[in-house]
């Protein structure tokens, strides 16, 4: 069957919907759909064909317009693949770049985390408070000397004692590192969160910044030789040959000269020499350093009840290792007691230097809160774990007195 067109001598094959073609270029059958498109009927062409126009046919059975038109999906859905996947965050690329990024941020979140314990957070965090406390009772009995300039200028020396206390932290644990795999496992070093290399990186760049830090802000010669000397005797505490630690006596010499009678007067000096004022021995800075030097002397004793097993196993002789632990926390307790009892005397006989009524009770409930942790702690037989809970308490009890300290 064949259709003829007007004024044409062009012939072309009817096709049959259902008929199949084979191709001319392999042997398989392709089945061929018509095309047509609804026109407005035109010329003579009309009478013959109607209101279709029937498309030419190509060589692989598709029309080129139906070519056309699989050709533009194909592009519409690849388009609509590709927004898709950047507007739900699947791009390889992308998530790759995420991957890396996350990766980055927790490396460096590990390692923060590591610093921040390397430093032992707790005792700087009592270091902070002294400092702060010192340099508020100089402006508390000196208030017109007060300007706002001060706190800029106090803000480096702060940082610069920070350093200080970190390296005396961290040096102790490089070489208690055999130690403290047994006592406390959780310290950086001893985990492996932090290696050999990175702790001695961080004790170098805390003693160097501090002395910079003095440097710039050209303290006196006084202030400097404290500082070293803080230095000095953290290295002497802690390294060998010498390994003050070793020796409970010397132990408790080291850590109330550095904590309690340095760190105090040092501070205190400094912060008089930047008002212009000369040091003097007032009321206040005896009462505070004998305060703290006594407590520091019971840190120094009441640190190892926690370390028993690591320092017998290597024959490092403390004395809760010679006298027992509870011979060590009543004897601890003891001096605690003289010095609050200390404090309500010197409030009693001295109201002139001291506020009585803040003096007073702050003082006998702070001695009451330590009697009664005492006894629990007896009667948890001084676990290892009761024993730390006591010593962190500890501390809190010195933060709590230089709270107290500028409004005494």
């Amino acid at each position: 069957m064949e259709l003829t067109f007007c004024h044409s001598s062009l012939r072309l094959p009817a096709i049959s919907p259902s008929c199949c073609k084979a191709s001319s270029h392999n042997s398989r059958l392709i089945t061929i759909k018509p095309v047509t498109e609804n026109i407005k009927p035109f010329g003579s062409l009309s009478k013959y064909c109607g209101d279709k126009v029937i498309r030419p046919v190509g060589i692989h059975g598709e029309s080129r317009f139906s070519r056309f038109l699989i050709y533009g999906q194909h592009k519409r859905n690849s388009i609509q693949t590709c927004a898709q996947n950047e507007s739900d965050g699947s791009d390889p690329i992308l998530l790759k770049a995420q991957d890396e990024a996350n990766s980055i941020l927790a490396r460096v979140s590990r390692f923060g985390s590591a610093c921040f314990k390397f430093v032992r957070p707790f005792v700087m965090l009592q270091v902070l408070i002294t400092a702060s406390s010192l340099f508020a009772r100089v402006l508390v009995e000196n208030p017109q000397l007060f300007k706002w300039s001060l706190l800029f200028k106090a803000i480096p020396g702060l940082i610069a004692v920070l350093l200080c206390q970190a390296y005396s932290s961290c040096i102790n644990q490089i070489y208690d590192v055999d130690i403290d795999r047994i006592n406390k496992q959780y310290l950086p070093v001893t985990s492996g969160d932090l290696s050999m290399k990175q702790a001695w990186f961080l004790v170098i760049f805390e003693v160097l910044v501090g002395i910079l830090i003095l440097r710039l802000m050209n303290a006196d010669r006084i202030t400097t030789s404290m500082y070293y000397l803080g230095l000095l005797l953290a290295t002497l505490y802690s390294t060998p040959p010498f390994r003050f630690k070793e020796s409970p006596v010397a132990t408790s010499i080291v850590i109330p000269l550095t904590g309690g009678v340095i760190q105090n007067l040092g501070v205190f000096y400094a912060t008089r020499a930047s008002l212009g004022l000369p040091f003097c021995w007032s009321p206040s800075i005896v009462f505070i350093t004998t305060f703290a030097t006594l407590y520091c002397t019971v840190f120094s004793i009441m640190k190892d009840i926690t370390d028993m097993e690591g320092d017998m196993k290597h024959n490092i002789r403390t004395f809760p290792v010679i006298f027992g632990p509870r011979k060590i926390a009543m004897f601890s307790i003891g001096i605690l007691l003289v010095n609050y009892i200390g404090a309500t005397a010197a409030a009693i006989y001295m109201p002139q230097a001291f506020k009585s009524y803040v003096v007073l009770p702050a003082h006998i409930i702070l001695a009451i809160w330590l009697v009664f942790q005492a006894w629990k702690l007896d009667n948890a037989n001084y676990a290892k774990e009761a024993s730390a809970k006591f010593y962190l308490l500890l501390w809190s009890l010195l933060m709590l007195e230089y709270l107290l300290f500028p409004f005494m």
